[in-house]
Parts: structure tokens; sequence; C-alpha cells
């Protein structure tokens, strides 16, 4: 008994040992990846339409800057063209994209046909006498897969095209109230203004992101396409939409989107030659584009290491196939972003980072914690 007559005190809780904390951290992250990859059919539209809604509230903010107009246009306005833009934007791609996967489908089957006459050209210049090798080695790569999985991909993301579309009408309608639901949700003045600078930080990275992504895959596929009309390669305009979507891969991204259509050109022609210019020109746009171009535009947008990023996409790929790729940078990003916010999380949000610095203070020297 102490003075008083208390009783003895209670110990406070004490840490989880190292081991426990681990073995706790992989079974929540195994539950989380497998929540992520079950529920895609409910999960992908809603992550497509927050994608589209970061897009929109960048070009509002470019229309706002325009040096007429903008200074004119309230930030609903600004809003209401570009979502009334890319809905025009996003029909016309589905209707045409609709009416040429259906068609460009079965032409696919007889791919692995038409590489004969390369593979054939191949072994003769190399010298082998019995192509087997050649051809095997050709079908390990596996680029008549892709290029069906490429088809089925925009054919599943056009299906999602009216879900998507009902989902960024409701986040542009629910904008105007998210600081009033911060407001309810944190009363706190100071913890209120630490999550909102990071919402702030978050919602820059991701619109910088995309805002510059945007504009060099628009390049990029313009300039494909004029290679591809050039050449008189059918539903040109089908794979400068490829182009576009696919540019947003990082460097895998940009390898499909000049040896697909290039693939694709010698299942046409049957023929290497225009084959050969397809893969030089549309490489030439990508190379440009993807490393004079990008870098410049883009500078440190995304602090994610090079090794992180190609994880990244290979992660977000097995979770959620081709549409995890598109959104694997923004999303870990995101993560990163969140992790450099706590103390106990800080550590793997450096090794995940390209330069391990934030541009923000520590968070365990912050006196507005979350």
């Amino acid at each position: 008994m102490t003075e008083g007559g208390a009783g003895p005190s209670l110990p406070g809780p004490q840490p989880l040992p190292p081991l426990a904390r681990a073995f706790f951290a992989a079974g929540l992250t195994a539950i989380v990846v497998a929540v992520l990859h079950f529920g895609a059919p409910v999960l992908l539209p809603a992550v497509e339409a927050i994608v589209v809604w970061f897009v929109l509230n960048a070009v509002a903010k470019g229309l706002r800057r325009l040096p007429w107009a903008g200074a004119h246009l309230s930030q609903g306005a600004a809003l209401l063209l570009a979502a009334l833009a890319a809905l025009l934007v996003g029909f016309l791609v589905v209707e045409s994209s609709v009416r040429t996967a259906a068609l460009l489908g079965p032409q696919t089957m007889g791919f692995r046909t038409a590489l004969d006459p390369l593979v054939d050209w191949a072994a003769t210049g190399l010298g082998i006498p019995d192509a087997d090798l050649l051809n095997r080695m050709v079908d390990g790569i596996g680029l008549e897969a892709a290029l069906r999985q490429v088809v089925a991909a925009m054919l599943t993301t056009i299906s999602h095209f009216s879900i998507v579309a009902i989902y960024v009408a409701f986040l542009l309608v629910d904008q105007q109230f998210f600081d009033l639901k911060l407001r309810a949700l944190v009363p706190d003045p100071g913890r209120r203004a630490a999550i909102k600078a990071l919402l702030d930080r978050i919602g820059g990275a991701v619109e910088s992101y995309l805002r510059v992504m945007t504009t060099v895959s628009t390049l990029t596929a313009l300039l494909s396409y004029a290679v591809m009309r050039w050449l008189d390669l059918d539903y040109a305009g089908f794979w400068a939409v490829t182009i576009f979507f696919l540019n947003f891969i990082p460097t895998i991204g940009s390898i499909l989107g000049t040896v697909l259509p290039t693939a694709f050109a010698l299942l046409q022609f049957q023929a290497i030659g225009p084959a050969l210019l397809m893969l030089v020109g549309i490489g030439a746009v990508q190379f440009v584009m993807g490393n004079i171009l990008l870098p410049r535009m883009a500078g440190r947008t995304l602090n994610i290491s090079l090794f992180v990023t190609l994880f990244a996409l290979f992660a977000w790929g097995a979770i959620w196939g081709i549409t995890g790729m598109f959104v694997a940078m923004p999303l870990t990003a995101i993560l990163i972003i969140i992790f450099a916010n706590f103390p106990a999380t800080r550590p793997v949000a450096i090794l995940l980072s390209q330069t391990g610095s934030f541009g923000v203070d520590d968070p365990a020297e912050d006196p507005r914690q979350f």
C-alpha cells in the first residue's frame, strides 16, 4: 500500500518488441494488399476517378492563369469548362476506341505468323541455319500476348467510362465542402493546419506530375500519330491514344509504345522495311520526349528513387494489372509524402525517395503532430 491508502500504481502499456512490430506490419501489409487485389472491381473506378479529378483541377488552374479570360473565371467556372472538355474528349476517345479495338482484336491472332519473315531475316543475317532457337526466343518475349493485353486493357478502361464519369461529377460537387468537413473532423486549429498542409503537398505533387505527364504524353502521341500516318499504318488514331496512356508508365510504357505499333506494322505490311521505319520514327519521338523534354519540364516532380520506380510498377501491376502501372507513380509518391510526416515511418520514406530530402522539417520536431 502507498501513502494515503492508495493501491499500487499500474504499469503503463509496454511497447511491442521489434520482432512483434515487424510481424504486425507484415500482416497488416498482407491484408491491405489482399483487399486492394480482390476489391479491384470496386476500387479501380474510384481510383481512376480521383486521377481524373486531379487532372481537371490542374487544367482549371491553368485556365485561370490565362492572360485574358483567366482573370474573369471563377474556380467553379474553370472546373466546369475543364469537365466539359474532358467529357467531350473522353466520349470521342471511347467511341473511336471501341470500334477500333473490336476490329483490331481478331487481327492480333495472326501476329505470330507475321513475325516469321523477321525471324528468317534475322537468322540469315546472323548465319544461323535453324531458326527454331530464334522462334523460341520470340515466343518467350510474348509480344503477341502483350498486344492482346493492351487491347483488352483499353476495352476494360472504356467499360469504366460511365462509372468514372459519375464518380468525378460527385467529387467536383463535394469539392467545395472539403474544408468544412476537415474543420468538423479536426476541431484543433494546429492539427487541422498540419493535416491541410499535408493534403496540399500531396495534391500539389500529384497535380504537377499529372500536368507534366499529360503535356508530354499529348505531344508524344501527336508526333507518333504523324509518323504512323506518314507510313499509312491502319488504326493510327487508336495507337496514338494507346501511346498517350502508355506514356504514363515510366520506361516500360515508352518501350511498349514503340514496340507495339511496330509489331502491328509488321503484321499489316508483312515486310521488314516499314516496320523498321516505324521503329526508328516512333523510337526517336519517345527518346526526345522522354530524355530531353520530360526531364526539363518535370525536374524533381516526384521524389522517387529509380529502383523504387521500377519496383512500384511491378508491384502495383501485380495488384491491379496495367491500370495499376498507370497509377503506380502518384500512389507511391503519396505514400512517401505521408510516411515522411510521421517520425515512425520517416526512415521508410527516406529509403523510398530519390534524395532523402522532402523540403519539410522533421515531423518529430513539429509541435503540430497529427
